[in-house]
């Protein structure tokens, strides 16, 4: 298991998740997988959860780690051979399921390294193994195909959830929050705060009304008339002289 690149879904191995019926389902198996851009020097991770669902269907939520995006993936059937190995990213092609064929673009080809593996699969997945990946968009869906090796090539259908749609399916929002954004919106509200209490500060100044000159130089006040002032002046309206 790699330290850094662990799942950060907001979900439990053999813990089920009950949304609106008929949704219920059992995760079984998290996969992390990375993945290295020469071009811009940055390595890429995102997980894949194997969960049972109702009607006894194999299904994956993937979640990415950049974008933040959870989608739900349901096994399709299509005509066609796809292999990711095979395509290019921005070609266009036609795949054909349920005696329909759609439109599909090519927005992304590459391969994934298991950089952490947990629970039970489906496949015999090993920890380092590469794993080539497609994902080709339609109108309002996405294809997954993966190929693990010479043997086992899937593809499957995918739809993102926003947090209502995980809500709906899982009974919860599953994506993490997004701690960055709050931590900045509590540093900005603590300065906003701090700057309120620091301008609302005062300080007592006194002017004497009488001062009695006694024998051996020593003064006294007899009455003094005493101001609150903001430590920053206030500067004070009106026009100038």
């Amino acid at each position: 298991m790699s330290v850094g690149r662990r799942p950060r879904a907001r979900m439990a191995l053999g813990k089920h998740l009950v949304g609106a019926p008929p949704w219920r389902s059992i995760p079984h198996g998290v996969v992390v997988y990375e993945e290295y851009d020469p071009a811009d020097r940055t390595t890429y991770t995102w997980e894949e959860w194997e969960v049972l669902g109702y009607e006894n269907l194999d299904f994956w939520v993937e979640y990415d780690h950049y974008t933040r995006k959870v989608t739900l993936y349901r096994p399709l059937e299509v005509v066609e051979h796809l292999d990711p190995t095979h395509l290019q990213e921005g070609q266009w092609l036609g795949v054909t399921w349920r005696g329909q064929t759609h439109q599909v673009r090519v927005d992304e080809v590459g391969v994934g390294r298991i950089a952490y593996l947990e629970g039970g699969f489906t496949y015999d997945l090993q920890l380092g193994q590469d794993v080539a990946y497609a994902e080709l968009r339609g109108h309002g869906f996405v294809l997954s195909v993966e190929k693990f090796d010479e043997r086992v090539l899937d593809v499957y259908h995918g739809v993102e959830l926003d947090t209502a749609g995980q809500k709906a399916h899982f009974g919860k929002r599953v994506a993490p929050r997004n701690l960055r954004g709050l931590v900045l919106g509590l540093v900005i509200a603590l300065g906003i705060g701090g700057l309120g209490v620091a301008c609302s500060q005062t300080v007592e100044q006194c002017t004497p009304r009488t001062v009695l000159a006694e024998p051996g130089g020593v003064t006294t006040t007899t009455e003094q008339v005493c101001v609150r002032r903001s430590v920053f002046g206030g500067g004070g309206g009106g026009l100038g002289k």
